[in-house]
């Protein structure tokens, strides 16, 4: 599949969910799966750190809600986003083809 500007907003999505594992997770390991079919793409990016509760992150720190979600969601595809304080993140990016 050629990467065309909506799967570049994908890689930067899946980019920025890592960013964020790699700097606030604090484990050394960040899992990153991703399956391409015939009706989408998918993205996983999964940690087993610190997690974090979303109504705790500051307004001024816009990067899920802007890198990921809303760059996604231009893009004509989705983003979840699943933690908890302690128990990891998980981050689910799906794009239609």
């Amino acid at each position: 599949m050629p990467l065309d500007e909506r799967v570049g907003q994908l890689v930067l999505a899946a980019r920025e969910a890592m960013t964020n594992a790699a700097k606030y997770a604090g484990v050394s390991e960040v899992s990153v799966y991703a399956e391409v079919t015939a009706s989408e793409i998918e993205v996983f990016v999964r940690d087993r750190g610190a997690g974090f509760d979303r109504a705790a992150v500051p307004a001024g720190r816009r990067g899920i809600a802007e890198s990921i979600e809303a760059r996604l969601a231009r893009a004509g595809g989705s983003a979840s986003v699943w933690s908890e304080t302690g128990s990891g993140t998980e981050v689910e990016l799906r794009l239609p083809r």
